[in-house]
């Protein structure tokens, strides 16, 4: 997913960025990608012919990274709001309090596809009902596996 492009000053175009569900963002300006230096630090070419170094920096359930230069930070995109947000993080919580390889299995996959479902071009409404419905899917998944598995231990004691 890509967002609107930004102005940034001293930038010379459009800089936006590319979050793929899996993996590293990408910078690019006026549609060209930027040179990437080490892990999320990219070199933008600036106005007056001297490249500008920003660093990528994202929250942990934003969707898309902020981009610091040495002044000032951008926003790429509008954060979520707080209900949304707490919504994107709460499959997580089937990890520790699910066991944890049982809650991964069914946590990490909600988690992954509600920070897709987040960069997505949806209206809020939509994104809430889309990433509630990932929610209690891999939470009825648990429970069903739970009661299944304590069936079966149930049958042979």
């Amino acid at each position: 997913m890509q967002t609107t492009p930004i102005a940034i000053p001293g930038v010379a175009g459009w800089v936006s960025v590319t979050q793929p569900a899996l993996g590293r963002p990408a910078v690019t300006v006026n549609g060209m990608p930027a040179q990437r230096l080490q892990g999320n630090d990219f070199l933008l070419p600036g106005e007056a012919g001297t490249p500008i170094m920003v660093k990528l920096k994202r929250g942990v359930v934003e969707p898309f990274p902020n981009i610091l230069t040495q002044y000032a930070t951008y926003r790429t995109a509008p954060p979520l709001p707080g209900g949304l947000k707490a919504l994107v993080l709460l499959p997580v919580l089937l990890i520790p309090f699910g066991g944890l390889l049982v809650g991964a299995i069914f946590g990490a996959p909600a988690f992954i596809a509600n920070m897709h479902v987040s960069r997505s071009s949806l209206s809020p409404g939509r994104k809430l009902a889309a990433v509630a419905a990932i929610d209690l899917a891999a939470f009825l998944a648990f429970v069903i596996l739970a009661v299944g598995l304590l069936f079966l231990i149930s049958l042979t004691e």
